[in-house]
């Protein structure tokens, strides 16, 4: 290692993008990460949707993953990991890369405490920006409409609550759109029992921010120059452990069928959703976990990654809280050590032909059971998952 590493990185996440621009030019500024195809796995031929994510605003600048590769460092690893190189040769890049090849010991000592002046900005830079995005999250589910986007979208008409019962009249078109993609797949909302209604709300036109046009000014700044086309939307809340809106979920279906919207992906969440959950059913109690008070009764829970999955268990009335968790990385962070909670289900994907999805779904295994509860696992004897097996799909 070397005595400039906190130089070279701190100047490296200044200019991150620049960076990114080099190694992934075929990447693009979404949502605050640089999102790109992996030139080393080659994902592009067989993929439509890049899984290659590096942090340009918020958090760690420069920390990246592959989301379908499970590869991942910081600045200084993501080039070794494109350039194919060591740590000392990725740092020699660096170094080319920000024309700092020799420093005498005063420059040395002066970018060093311009670097931890940055630091210090950054963070509170970093916690402003989450707390915006918290709060985006929870305007994002309950949007009032308007013409002004929220977080990322734009949700002219804003998002309307559920209305039980068959009563046409009280309930609004975005949620009738809504209950025929569930029918079609073969979870009728009327069906569960013990539905929270806090979770899901319906938005007629929602946009679908991937679509968006941006552009770069002189000065490289980036803005919106158009938004994303507009599509019916499922606004699903997702609640950390003391039942706050951290994030939310959202699935853009088709207008003029029940299937979702003719994008990839049609799923989308805006927020911070690690240890959150959306909870499709209360369980028997017909209590949300937010709410419980000791006293109240406790229950097991079902987890899965998709929301169709976890309303399959729901409509089939099993007797137990039931959450949606958004993905394999949820499932694991979920809060199943809350009181309220008896022991576990995890209804896993069938993803055996996927490494990937198999490493995921250990680590998501081993942090459930280090609360030191029952976890019981099962997958559907047909199709990929429950929803699956519920619409008879192959």
């Amino acid at each position: 290692m070397t005595g400039d590493l906190a130089i070279i990185k701190g100047q490296l996440q200044d200019r991150i993008e620049e960076l990114c621009r080099k190694l992934l030019p075929q990447g693009r500024d979404e949502g605050g990460q640089w999102v790109s195809f992996n030139p080393i796995t080659g994902d592009r031929a067989r993929h439509h949707n890049p899984a290659l994510k590096i942090r340009l605003r918020g958090g760690v600048i420069g920390a990246w993953i592959d989301h379908r590769s499970g590869d991942k460092g910081d600045v200084i690893g993501l080039i070794a990991y494109i350039e194919r190189t060591d740590t000392k040769g990725a740092l020699k890049i660096a170094r080319d890369f920000l024309g700092i090849r020799h420093l005498s010991p005063a420059e040395r000592a002066r970018l060093a405490k311009i670097e931890a002046q940055k630091r210090e900005t950054r963070a509170r830079e970093d916690a402003a920006l989450r707390a915006r995005k918290l709060a985006e999250a929870e305007q994002l589910f309950r949007a009032q409409g308007g013409e002004r986007p929220i977080g990322p979208a734009l949700v002219p008409l804003g998002t309307f609550g559920y209305a039980a019962g068959p009563h046409v009249h009280v309930k609004h078109g975005a949620q009738h759109h809504a209950e025929a993609y569930f029918a079609e797949r073969k979870v009728p909302l009327a069906e569960i029992a013990t539905f929270n209604p806090w979770s899901l709300r319906f938005s007629p036109q929602t946009e679908w921010w991937k679509g968006a046009s941006w552009r770069h000014d002189d000065a490289g700044r980036r803005w919106k120059s158009g938004p994303g086309p507009l599509y019916p939307a499922i606004h699903s809340a997702m609640r950390n452990r003391l039942g706050a809106i951290t994030a939310c979920h959202l699935t853009f279906l088709d207008p003029s069928r029940p299937a979702k919207a003719p994008v990839e992906p049609p799923k989308l969440m805006w927020g911070e959703a690690k240890g959150a959950v959306i909870e499709i059913a209360t369980g028997p109690g017909d209590i949300p976990f937010w709410r419980w008070q000791p006293g109240d009764p406790v229950h097991p829970v079902v987890l899965a990654e998709g929301i169709e999955t976890a309303m399959s268990f729901a409509v089939a009335g099993v007797p137990a809280r039931i959450w949606a968790c958004g993905s394999l990385s949820g499932v694991g962070a979920a809060p199943i050590d809350l009181p309220s909670i008896g022991w576990a289900l995890f209804a896993r994907d069938n993803n055996f032909g996927n490494p990937t999805a198999q490493k995921q779904f250990s680590a998501a295994l081993e942090q459930l059971e280090s609360h030191g509860k029952t976890v019981v696992v099962e997958a559907s004897h047909h199709g990929d998952d429950f929803n699956d097996l519920a619409q008879g799909v192959d």
